[in-house]
Parts: C-alpha cells; structure tokens; sequence
C-alpha cells in the first residue's frame, strides 16, 4: 500500500518541484562541467540547450535558494526563452531518423518493464475501495449497466450495440466500446463491485503504455520510445482517469491505437494498401468513446488528406488504394449512422456548445449561471450582433480556463483534493515537465511539413477551436491534450538526452538522474491524486442500506435523500443481489419521483401520494432514507395497517416499510414494528426585518462565478425547493461550493438580509461544511458565518450596504472539499429606506 500519509507530510515542507528543479539544475550543470572536461567540440551544439534546461530549472527552485532580488525569476525565464529559440535554430538539420539507432533496445524495453510496473502499482493501489467518487461518471455509468443487465441483454449483444454513436458525454461511459462493453462482461459474469467498475480502465491505461511506446520508438528512436512510455505512465490526468470507471481511459487507447495506424499507413507505402482500411477501422473506433476523441479523429483524417495532396506525385497504387478504402469506408459508416438515426449525435455533446446557444439561449444561462448578453430575447432577435455578443461572452469564460489548463502550475489542490471534485482540478502534465514539453514543442514547430510534427500541432489547434466554443474547458474535456504534451515531451527529454551524450556525460549517470526525475514525479502523483485511508469518506448511510438490503428476501424499492454519492455504493449492492439471486429486483427511486414529492419536511403527503406508495409496498419491501425526510409518510401508512420499522442509528436511521410477517415471511422479532409514529410540529419560520424590501430574485447578478455547478434562483442547486429548517422558502438563492454572485446595491438600499444555512437533505452528511461571507466592492468582509454545517442552525444574517456600490455573495468550502455543500440563501433582499 502506498505510504500516503508520509509522502502527503514531507510534501508539505519538500514540494516536489522545487526538488524536481534541483535535480534538473545539478542535471544541467554536471553536463556543463563533464562537456567542458571531455568533449568541448560536441557541447557546442547542444550548448544553448543546456543552458536552457538550467535556466528552466531556475524557475521551480525554493526561494532561499535564489538571490534575494525581484526579478531573479523573470530574468531565468527570459534567458530560458532566448537559450531555447537559438537551441532550435541551431539545431534545425537535426532529424528524426538521427535517433532511430540512438540508446538501446536492452534499456528501452527495460524502462519499459519499469514504467507498467509502477503504473500497475499506483493504479491497482486500493482500487475497489469507496473514494466517493461514486457520485460523477461511476453511478451514471453503472446505472447504464443496471438497465441493460435489467433487461437480460447478452454480452454480445451489448457490445454490439456500443458501434452506434451516442452523445459521447463523460458520465455515459458504458456507452463506449473499449470500456463499457467489456466492464459489462466483467459485472455480468463476476459480480458487481467497485473493482469491476474499474479494472477496465487501468488496463486501458496500461494497453494505452505500450501502445505510445511502440509509437514513439518507431517513429522517434528509442530514448524517445522510453520517454514517452514514461512520461504517460506516470501522469496525473492519465493515473486519475485510469483509477475510476470511465471513458477517458478507453478514449486514450483508442485515439493512440488511431494515431499510430495513420503514421504506419502514411509512413510504409509498402503496406498502405492494407493499412488503409486497417486506418479506417481504428478511427471509427476511436468515435465509440468520448467525444473529444471525434473531434480528433475528423484531424487524423484531414491530416490524411492533407499530405496526400501535398505528396501526390509520390501517390503510388498501394498509398492510393488504400487513401480509397478510408474514403469508402468513411462513407460506409457514415451511411450506417445515418440508417440508425445516430449520425447528428456525432458532434452533439449534449448540446453543451455555440451553435445549441444559439437554438437554445435559455440552455446557455443554465450552463453558465448568467445571461451572456444581459438582456433579454425573443427568437427573432438572434442576430448577428446577438452572435457575437454571446461569442464573445462564451470566449471571456473559456478562454481563462483553457489557459490555466495549459500553463504550468503548482497551485492545484493537493493531498488527494482532486478525488472529491467534479471536475477534477488536474493538470495535464507534472508542472516542471513544462521544460521538456516546450523543448518539443519548439522542435515540431521547426520540422512543421513533416506529417508527424504536423499532426501533433494540428491535433492541439484543431481541439483548441471547438473547446474553447463550449461552455467550459475543464480536465475531462482537455485529457487528450496529454498525448501531443506527452509526446512533445519526450522529444524534449530525448534532445536533453542527445545534449549529455554529446558531452560525454556517462550513461550511469544518466541513469541515476532519470531514476531520481522519475521519483520525484512519483511523489507528485501520491500527493496530488491519493487520499489516506483514514481520511476517505466512509458511506456510512449507504453501508446501513446496503445491510439491509441484503437482509430482504425478494424485491426492494428505495426512497433516497442523502447523500448521492452514495447512492451508487448502494446500487452496486442492489445488482450483485440480483445477479446472485435473479428475480430480487432492487430500485432506487430517482429525484423528482413520487418519493421526492412526499419527504418535503413540513408538509404532510396528500392522499394520493400516500395510497400510491402503499401500492409499493405491497409489491416490495419500501426503504425510505433518512427516516426524519419520511417521518409524515410512514405515519399515514402505518395507519394503514402496513409493517413500519425504523432501522440504524444515529443520523443513519430509515425506515423499513412492509406488508407484515405473513406477507414477507419475517417475523416481527426480527423487524420490529414501530409503535404509533409521533409527528414533529411545524417548524417555524426565522422572522427578518419588514419593509420595503428588493428581493433578489427580481435582480439580475453583475457577474457569476462558480467551480462546481451554477447557482440557482429560488431553488436549490440541484433544483429541489429550498428548504432551511424544515421550512420552505419561495425565494431564495440556491449555491453549491464554491460561488460568488455579485448584485448592485440599489440607489437607497441600507441594508442586505437573508437566511442561510445548509440545505436540509445536506444535514445528515458529515462533510457538509461551508462559509457564508457578503463582501462589498472593495472586497471587504461585511457578513462572516463562521463554519456552518450540518448541525448549525439556520441563522439570520444583516448587512450594512449604505454607501456600497454592489455586495458579493460568496460561500467556500470550508477547507474539506466540497462534498454535500448544498448552501441556501433564503429570502436575500435589499431593505430600503422609507
């Protein structure tokens, strides 16, 4: 098991790119010293490389060990952006092919056999356990798989029908070809548990290594092959994808398994004529994943028509036969696509892009918490200018985003923080890796006509341009970006490499450096991506479920208002009953079903509600969670006549609904009926000031800012009504952590008040924790909650606006991530003066 703790705690006194920029300095400046002593005339022409690399490293060293000046890091930059750019001019005859006969195939292969073992281990490290992560991509996905094993669908014929497109979304995973359809053999014949949703992905991810290996040696040497292989291996993006169920894994070895059938096909004339349907085969594949795959796919293949036009007098019959066979076969999928009415799903993306803006503005305010153009519309007015200003809106929020994505940094969140947020705050590379990824970079940028450089630089600018017209760019949409970065640097590793050979440095030592590079990225990994044990949510509410369930003889329906992140732990317990004993169905009620209309505290379910449920439970045994939600239900159908117990403890106590010992079969002494169900009173409201008063809710927020999800007006996040105390709010804001919402202050406003709190359903979760701040235009503190969670009170808060030209809304995490931070704003208003 992997010594998290230690690693997390050295981390914090040590971090690991100030040691990675050690190593690179000492790397830098023994190459310098050994050149100068054994072979001056060879460093000449890996000089400016050199001193690049050093200045580099100069970037990621700890403070104290800089001159005590402002601009000793500028200047680093500055001189590794000169030392680079006359590097690449010196360099600019060097070729590829010069590296083909460059390391050994001994050393290649047995970095190789390094690296799929390190992966292995920090992918396989506690890989069925609870991470609740369960709530994102994994309950959707297994949801996917519930209803097709539901139905009795064969293995084969779900795999089958995985080669029809769908909207190619993150979260429908077991849509996709290389991870769904062989995640559902593996659930269907060995049972349902985390491991089984996961082993898919590792061993994509581990397929995905040997596959960029054998596409870096072949067409860029051996060093490069090594380096490629491990510099994949060993980054973040592919570590975190690969530990979870999901589609990216299966996407990456998909689209390389695509890029490497193109570079054979456009390299081996000899073979082209076969290679050309082969190609074929492996990019349509590739478009049975997620869909950023689609979009570089439709580059592969605009690449292949590229360089056949521009080397067409080298078109011989073999290349041109088979350049036929992938025209033909282009149109042969396309027609099947078009017979199963899935070719408009190609490009959709649930409609999270431009063009479905423009169909759908009120689509567009949902995604981004805010009208893009400030005003409001009517069809007919969606004009040019409206274009652009929605563009143009759309742009302002991308553009930053992709930006902070592809700039190297060490601010993202540590000690395992990534594993419980959606998205995950990842980086697309180990920051320092930046050094060698621009060295590459600058190297297929001098080599720009040779197909290979040109397909890496088109794949980044040809991904760049739809991103950037989405309504976010986040890790999950940009992880395909790491193949070209990788790539790019490993070509920047191999020209370091060809830098020390070149002054003699011993191959040892070259050795020991990559060893202790190799290391240090490794203790990046396990602090950034890994959590302890001891500090892994525990689904303590859906353990006491899942118990339960497995103590029920026959079917099992499921009201559930906890947590949703363990709603999937429970579902998987659910499935493997049913696999290992067919006929004992178990349901969970979705949201805004019959049990979410009944569990709103403070209201008593209609008579409607109540008979319809006691029809469920006269087919199945009926759990409701948490017991306080239902308290009013289970009252009415105890009256009539019907078996209500309350079951577990603490703040994991639900009710168990069924028809009684004779119906079931179990006795009374083994569930114990409750005895008459007493009802809480009402709740009563928190009184705020009266007056005349703006409310919110009639106001439209100066800007909106969120990690999480938007915020929404008069309704909880997620969308449920807002309720605070037992008692329902009309109007209100409803956030998720973090946010902000910025509003003017009204011309005679005097002050701000609201009620806040935790969101009731939030209560019963133990990492529910948030602050609640209003800050004024200068971004000065006017409201401060202190931590409020699941056991504090809704509080009234008030707030002196006079003199304020707008107030800013802001709820944070509270520092332990932002699970089950539901926080309400009930009834936010400006009072007035009279």
């Amino acid at each position: 098991m992997l010594p998290i703790a230690q690693v997390q705690r050295l981390a914090t006194s040590v971090p690991p790119h100030e040691v990675t920029g050690i190593i690179l300095l000492v790397a830098a400046a023994l190459t310098l010293l050994i050149g100068l002593v054994r072979e001056r005339r060879g460093l000449l022409g890996y000089g400016f490389g050199v001193a690049y690399v050093a200045a580099g490293a100069v970037m990621w060293l700890p403070t104290p060990m800089l001159p005590d000046v402002p601009w000793a890091r500028p200047a680093a930059f500055a001189v590794a952006v000169v030392a680079l750019l006359l590097q690449l001019m010196v360099g600019r005859e060097q070729a590829d092919e010069a590296a083909a006969g460059e390391g050994s195939v001994r050393v290649a292969r047995a970095y190789l056999v390094a690296t799929l073992a390190l992966a292995a281990f920090l992918l396989f490290d506690r890989l069925g356990s609870y991470f609740g992560i369960l709530v994102s991509w994994e309950s959707t996905v297994l949801d996917g798989f519930a209803t097709a094993f539901e139905e009795g669908q064969g293995v084969l014929t779900y795999a089958a029908r995985r080669f029809l497109w769908d909207d190619g979304i993150l979260s429908a995973g077991h849509t996709s070809l290389f991870y769904g359809a062989p995640t559902y053999a593996l659930v269907r014949w060995f049972g349902f548990s985390p491991w089984m949703l996961r082993v898919c992905s590792a061993l994509a991810t581990l397929l995905s290594i040997l596959v960029v290996y054998e596409l870096g040696a072949r067409f860029f040497g051996r060093v490069a092959g090594a380096a490629v292989a491990a510099l994949l291996a060993l980054n973040p993006a592919v570590l975190f994808y690969g530990r979870f169920g999901s589609s990216p894994a299966g996407t990456m070895l998909a689209i390389l398994l695509a890029l490497l059938c193109v570079w054979i096909f456009l390299d081996r004339d000899r073979w082209a004529w076969w290679m050309g349907p082969v190609t074929a085969a492996a990019l349509f594949v590739a478009t049975l994943q997620y869909s950023p795959a689609r979009i570089v796919v439709l580059i592969l293949l605009g690449v292949v028509g590229i360089m056949a036009l521009l080397q067409w007098r080298r078109l011989w019959w073999r290349r041109g036969l088979g350049l036929v066979l992938i025209i033909a076969a282009v149109l042969g999928v396309r027609h099947f696509e078009q017979s199963a009415h899935r070719d408009h799903l190609f490009l959709n993306a649930r409609g999270e892009q431009f063009f479905s803006f423009m169909d759908s503005p009120e689509l567009a305010k949902g995604l981004f918490g805010k009208d893009l153009v400030g005003r409001d519309f009517r069809p007919a007015q969606i004009t040019l200018p409206y274009r652009v200003a929605v563009l143009t809106g759309v742009l302002q929020t991308t553009i930053p985003q992709y930006v902070d994505l592809l700039t190297p940094s060490v601010r993202r969140p540590v000690q395992g923080a990534a594993i419980n947020i959606d998205p995950p705050p990842l980086s697309l590379y180990y920051a320092p890796a930046a050094i060698f990824i621009l060295w590459g970079f600058g190297f297929s940028v001098f080599r720009f006509f040779d197909w290979r450089h040109f397909s890496l630089l088109a794949w980044v600018a040809g991904s760049t341009v739809p991103l950037l017209l989405t309504n976010r760019v986040d890790a999950h949409r940009t992880m395909l970006f790491v193949v070209p970065l990788t790539i790019w640097g490993a070509l920047g590793v191999r020209e370091a490499t060809r830098a020390m050979a070149a002054a003699k440095v011993p191959v040892r030592l070259q050795h020991v450096l990559a060893g202790m590079l190799i290391a240090t990225v490794i203790y990046a990994n396990v602090n950034t991506l890994y959590l302890e044990p001891d500090k892994i949510p525990k689904p303590v509410a859906g353990s006491a479920i899942a118990a339960e369930i497995a103590s029920v003889p026959g079917p099992v329906l499921l009201g559930w208002d906890w947590d949703h992140r363990e709603v999937g732990w429970v579902r998987l317990a659910m499935l493997e009953r049913e696999r290992q004993q067919p006929g004992w169905r178990g349901t969970i009620l979705p949201e805004g079903t019959l049990i979410g209309t009944i569990n709103e505290m403070g209201r008593e379910p209609s008579e409607v509600e109540v008979r319809n449920l006691h029809r469920f439970v006269e087919k199945a045994t009926v759990l409701l969670a948490p017991a306080d939600r239902f308290r009013s239900a289970a009252a009415l159908l105890q009256r009539r006549g019907v078996r209500v117990s309350e079951r577990g403890t603490g703040r994991s106590q639900f009710f168990r609904i069924d028809a009684g010992a004779a119906a079931t079969g179990v006795s009374d002494e083994d569930v114990k009926p409750l005895p008459t169900i007493v009802i809480a009173p009402t709740p009563t409201p928190i009184p705020l000031r009266g007056g005349p008063q703006v409310s919110l809710s009639a106001l439209e927020p100066a800007r909106v800012e969120f990690g999480f999800a938007a915020p929404q007006i008069d309704r909880e996040w997620d969308n449920p009504p807002i309720t605070l105390g037992g008692v329902r709010y009309d109007h209100g804001i409803g956030m998720h952590a973090w946010c902000r919402m910025t509003y003017a202050v009204p011309p005679n406003a005097v002050e701000f008040q609201a009620i806040v709190g935790i969101a009731d359903k939030m209560r019963e979760c133990p990492r529910a924790a948030v602050i609640f701040e209003v800050r004024d235009d200068k971004d000065a503190v006017l409201f401060h909650s202190g931590l409020v969670d699941g056991t504090t009170p809704p509080m009234p808060i008030h707030a002196d606006v006079r003199g304020k030209g707008s107030v800013t809304l802001v709820v944070t995490d509270a520092g332990n991530g932002i699970d089950c931070d539901h926080a309400d704003w009930a009834l936010p208003s400006f009072l007035l003066s009279r």
